[in-house]
């Protein structure tokens, strides 16, 4: 017969877990049988008992929290159990980690900010049995490279796909709490999160994923270089047509397919005045082994470069690969990587500019155009932006014309010492711009400083051009409200990838769609921006030129204007040993303002300190470094920064943890 110590405790456990149970933690309770036996392991499912694959978000988040809430007892309980049970107590830990470990990797790919709110310390972690170890989140830095890659709906939907590959030849998907920082593929990276299996949440784009150093993926965070747009020259291209051994059609010949990319590359030549083109073969058709029922793009890719180099293509030769194939079970039209060397494209069904522009825009560097709507008013507090909502510009629709200013900006084909000029205003002045596609040497746009972002010191512009049915902006033939006023979009430069598109005459058509069809400032019209005071007046729009006036309202400069300062670290904690870079971000209006001089006073958490100074550079910033030494205290450290310029000083400061 059984003590009664013995059945008491038993009898605790058994209550305790119908405890748990009615909270749905788990789906089968076995109660006590007979004198000689135990409580039996509860069984699970992989989605739980009360979740299915239908449930909300909310729902599993919560659930998820649930589990993570009971891990600690459950551990417990497993190391207090005596011997003879403690096999039993392993199994219900070990089923609640695992449902756990299921709803997790939902979280991380679709609500990144729960998973991160409900991941376990790298100490709770470690306490855990071995047995159990492995199937839980870990927070990790990894270096690598990032790819990046957008997939394109007919629903005008896209999706935004962020990998990191490892030297160990991992690739990782990336999913942020936040913004994604506009990086492109082939950038040296150090991402700072959650990993789960091959999946990774992190904080967001800025914190947690920085720059690898220049010398190498293994060279620490920050300090290297961000691989940009490369977009000039010559870019030869490699097409090759593939179909499917179960469904072997050819809908095009290599010749019409040949037509369509050269008439892409005259859209580049004309968009970048001259200084990028396309060189392109086109290979195929090949039948290869992939089903045209089954949307795997890299075994396509994988097939389709196999067949090419076969054929004796030489793979290596090509700035660009794109693999074009009959419609199948693919939901997107295109696909592409966002820069990349060599960049991979994906093309499916109907061949023809509006996918090949769109597409090769990507793989350029270029992101998507969006627009800005704040329902009835230009400019709000509550706005909503359209990813593909700029429909004046081809990488925010399918049969519209030139990339916006923005965008030729980013990629050197505009505002360059070998491209035509963009106006930067700092004062009211009256300004003029000719035909945004036309070829001439005048002005192709305004470049007007709207606001700074005093935590992270990004500068936000306002761009205007003026847009006529010339070369391939003839698509915007008859449309009155464009060509007889100015498009005005806001960017910001500093690590902003996409422009957006300001409605000037909001609330004006039946839908979404056909109230961007009207968006510019026509002539006679003005735009006052209502936080700053920066207004822009269409004052007169002819075939070959508009007429624009900007006015900073009372001070009428920016240079009048007081100076600002904001402040940042590369990183919110660093270990000793690691080099802390600090940044100032200084500018008057808005405005950045190069030549200040700026003091830097480390405090350390001990209260010795270290001072240092550094100017401005163009972009107003100034950047100061130190090495963390062993000896250094650990705590928190407090950085002042002073700003001095034309007799004027700002000071700003920042704090950051060392352990």
């Amino acid at each position: 017969m059984k003590s009664t110590t013995t059945t008491n405790a038993m009898r605790r456990r058994a209550s305790h877990l119908a405890r748990l149970a009615g909270a749905g933690l788990f789906t089968t309770l076995l109660a006590l049988s007979s004198a000689n036996t135990v409580l039996a392991a509860p069984a699970f499912t992989a989605e739980g008992s009360e979740i299915g694959l239908g449930s909300t978000q909310a729902t599993k988040a919560a659930r998820a929290e649930q589990l993570t809430q009971a891990l600690p007892g459950l551990h417990a309980e497993y190391r207090a159990a005596p011997t003879h049970q403690q096999a039993a107590r392993l199994d219900e830990l070990a089923a609640a980690v695992a449902e756990r470990k299921a709803l997790l990797a939902e979280l991380v790919k679709n609500d990144p900010a729960a998973a991160l709110r409900l991941a376990l310390s790298p100490s709770v972690r470690a306490s855990m049995p071995a047995q159990v170890r492995s199937a839980l989140e870990q927070h990790v830095e990894l270096d690598g490279e990032l790819e990046v890659f957008y997939e394109e709906y007919a629903n005008k939907k896209a999706r935004l796909v962020n990998y990191l590959r490892t030297p160990q030849g991992q690739r990782i998907s990336l999913h942020f709490k936040a913004q994604p920082p506009g990086l492109v593929t082939g950038t040296q990276v150090r991402a700072k999160g959650v990993l789960l299996d091959d999946s990774m949440a992190l904080e967001s784009g800025d914190g947690s994923l920085t720059l690898a150093a220049r010398g190498g993926a293994t060279g620490g965070s920050n300090g290297g270089t961000a691989a940009g747009p490369s977009a000039t020259g010559e870019h030869k291209t490699l097409v090759i047509l593939v179909n499917f051994q179960d469904n072997p059609i050819q809908p095009y010949t290599p010749d019409f397919a040949k037509t369509v990319l050269s008439t892409t590359s005259d859209y580049f030549r004309e968009n970048s005045s001259q200084q990028m083109w396309l060189n392109t073969d086109v290979t195929g058709w090949f039948t290869i082994a992939n089903s045209s029922s089954v949307c795997d793009t890299w075994t396509i890719a994988a097939q389709a470069k196999e067949a090419a180099s076969a054929a004796g293509y030489n793979l290596s030769a090509y700035t660009h690969h794109v693999y074009v194939f009959p419609q199948i079970a693919c939901g997107w039209w295109g696909l592409s990587s966002v820069g990349g060397s060599p960049s991979n494209t994906w093309i499916t069904g109907e061949l023809k500019l509006g996918v090949t522009a769109h597409e090769l825009g990507h793989a350029i560097g270029l992101f998507h155009s969006h627009s800005l709507d704040c329902g009835a008013d230009t400019l709000g507090t509550t706005c909503t932006t359209y990813e593909y909502g700029d429909q004046m510009d081809m990488m925010g629709s399918s049969s519209a014309g030139h990339y916006n200013a923005f965008q030729k900006e980013r990629l050197g084909w505009l505002n360059t010492s070998a491209s035509p000029a963009v106006t930067t205003v700092t004062s009211d002045g009256v300004f003029t711009l000719e035909p945004y596609a036309a070829t001439g040497t005048g002005p192709k746009a305004l470049k007007i400083p709207k606001s700074i972002d005093p935590l992270t010191g990004q500068q936000t512009w306002y761009y205007v051009e003026f847009r006529q049915a010339v070369g391939f902006d003839s698509v915007l033939a008859g449309n009155t409200n464009v060509l007889s006023g100015v498009l005005i979009h806001t960017a910001t430069t500093s690590n902003g990838n996409s422009a957006n598109l300001l409605d000037m005459t909001p609330s004006s058509g039946t839908s979404i769609y056909l109230d961007w069809k009207d968006p510019a400032l026509m002539a006679g019209g003005t735009f006052a921006d209502p936080a700053t005071g920066v207004s822009i007046t269409s004052d007169s729009v002819s075939s070959t030129q508009a007429v624009v006036t900007v006015r900073f309202g009372a001070g009428g400069s920016t240079s009048s204007a007081l100076l600002n300062a904001t402040g940042s670290t590369s990183q919110t904690t660093y270990f000793r040993g690691q080099t802390v870079y600090l940044s100032a971000n200084v500018n008057a209006g808005g405005v950045p303002v190069a030549g200040a001089t700026v003091s830097f006073t480390v405090t350390k958490a001990n209260g010795s300190q270290v001072k240092g100074s550094a100017t401005t550079g163009s972009d107003g910033k100034a950047l100061y470094q130190f090495q963390l030494k062993k000896p250094d205290p650990v705590g928190t450290y407090q950085t002042g920064m002073v700003a001095a310029y034309n007799g004027q000083s700002a000071s700003t400061a920042v704090s950051f943890n060392v352990q």
